[in-house]
């Protein structure tokens, strides 16, 4: 594996971005960025998508709501992987149309446990080689 596989953390919330950064930089092979606005770390997809493996988006954040904001990382690279975490309830049909195509990959609630964290990253990670392995 390159190490020019980037992560991407995006959360209107600093404090969070940190936290996960310092958890998921213990995972060789990766680079973590973190972004505390969606329209900057779109802006860097948008030149660096061929990097990219993975973006974990929060779901409120002002200016892009985490769905469209996935939804715009999607459209650029399909391989990508995607992680929307939120502290609420989701109950929307849009939701539920991007989870069904895979728009969403998965969803995590917040409070978001670290060995949650680094579990799920991990089976996105695998996820996404068997993906480039094996396309379907």
């Amino acid at each position: 594996m390159t190490t020019n596989r980037i992560i991407s953390i995006v959360d209107d919330d600093a404090d969070i971005t940190l936290l996960f950064h310092d958890i998921l930089n213990s995972i060789t092979g990766i680079t973590v960025l973190t972004f505390t606005d969606p329209i900057l770390a779109l802006e860097h997809f948008q030149v660096n998508a061929h990097a990219y493996v993975l973006v974990i988006s929060d779901f409120k954040m002002s200016g892009l709501n985490g769905m469209e904001f996935l939804k715009k990382i999607k459209d650029l690279n399909p391989s990508v992987r995607t992680i929307l975490m939120t502290a609420f309830q989701i109950d929307d049909k849009v939701f539920l149309d991007y989870s069904k195509k895979k728009i969403i990959n998965t969803f995590l609630q917040k409070p978001i446990g670290m060995h949650d964290l680094l579990k799920e990253v991990d089976t996105q990670l695998h996820s996404y080689d068997m993906q480039k392995r094996f396309p379907y």
